[in-house]
């Protein structure tokens, strides 16, 4: 599922080049040498290979979760900060070894989500996007947003997918998504050392919160030899919002969250983790149908698992049944002031250690099992 070569790693380059010299054109932002000199991999790495064997798992995450609310607030879809923060994906992942060979940046504008069929409501999606205070940012139609994608090649053409969305809304972000994006670079980083028999792709979605349009559009990318590889999808978002580690699993759109074989190596995985590490993951089939990128992939049969740290003690018992809490009445500090990774540590302060190591365990087991 290779998707670059070498008209695109040289468009990859120019974009980059594009995206700092729009920043630095618009805004009072610190050039590209000192946003990556200052970065959080930097900060912890010293060398970059064997880092992966003794630092522990969820480390890295809540470091770059710091970096991340710290640096990129604000981080709006279609936005200069959107695009300096997927500037700085990029950058990162070469400086841990990757080359731009294993990179794409797939740029997509709000025009170009027009011609996708396949979403019902994608019209009024993008008619909703053009008639509110959101022009106030300066967004225009024709300007970019970009999936940043990583692949890393296994023995096998069959593809795992692992998103996490890098925009936000208003405010720095930490659990909304700076947390599911720590969790993918870490991982990246830490499958640079491990032999991983699938290949993965790691795909760092744009513009999420006006809609899933960057995960919509990845989708629509695709070709039908790359559907037919996809074993499953993994989406982690909004990680420290609860101290209840969930992983919500299945692959039937328009009914139930079915099982099938992927789903069940699943609940086995998690069940060793649990009981090896002392965590409490729990499956949540129904949350699968949550508002995140996972769903772009439901309506072609994939299987997908959406991962969240999130709460129940608001609404009580979790329901049985088709009946769902929406994401607010299952979190803390979504799309308010307080997604700070400072007033979270200081809140709950053992929250986003244990939260960020268990799912870095879990997502690495998940990543190197065999699926037959």
């Amino acid at each position: 599922m290779k998707q670059i070569g070498a008209l695109v790693t040289i468009a990859a380059v120019s974009l980059l080049a594009i995206v700092v010299g729009l920043v630095s054109s618009q805004q009072s932002e610190p050039d590209e040498a000192d946003i990556f000199a200052h970065s959080a991999f930097t900060q912890i790495r010293a060398p970059l290979t064997p880092i992966s064997s003794y630092i522990s798992h969820g480390q890295i995450s809540v470091n770059y979760i710091k970096h991340i609310s710290d640096t990129f607030h604000d981080r709006f879809a279609y936005t200069p900060q959107e695009m300096l923060t997927a500037a700085w994906l990029a950058e990162e992942l070469l400086a841990m070894g990757y080359e731009w060979n294993d990179i794409d940046i797939q740029a997509f504008s709000i025009d170009d989500m027009r011609h996708i069929t396949y979403i019902a409501h994608i019209m009024d999606i993008l008619l909703f996007i053009e008639r509110t205070p959101f022009v106030n940012l300066g967004i225009r139609t024709s300007e970019k947003s970009q999936n940043i994608i990583l692949t890393v090649p296994g023995q096998s053409e069959k593809t795992i997918v692992v998103g996490a969305h890098y925009d936000g809304v208003f405010f720095p972000g930490a659990s909304d998504n700076a947390s599911g994006v720590a969790l993918l670079l870490e991982s990246a980083q830490r499958m640079l050392i491990q032999e991983n028999y699938y290949t993965i792709e790691y795909v760092f979605f744009g513009a999420e919160e006006v809609g899933l349009l960057g995960s919509y559009y990845y989708v629509d990318s695709l070709r039908q030899e790359q559907h037919d590889n996809m074993l499953f999808m993994i989406n982690a978002d909004v990680l420290l919002d609860g101290d209840e580690l969930f992983y919500m699993a299945g692959y039937d759109f328009y009914s139930s969250p079915g099982a099938n074989h992927i789903t069940e190596t699943w609940d086995y995985i998690a069940n060793e983790v649990n009981i090896h590490h002392g965590f409490s993951l729990t499956p949540l089939p129904w949350g699968v149908f949550g508002p995140s990128d996972q769903l772009a992939f439901l309506p072609f049969g994939h299987t997908a698992m959406f991962l969240a740290g999130l709460t129940t003690e608001t609404i009580g018992d979790i329901p049985d049944g088709d009946i769902t809490p929406h994401m607010m009445d299952m979190s803390r500090v979504l799309h308010t002031q307080q997604d700070d990774i400072h007033y979270i540590m200081e809140t709950w302060p053992d929250k986003a250690k244990n939260n960020m190591r268990a799912f870095s365990l879990f997502l690495e087991e998940l990543l190197l099992a065999k699926y037959t």
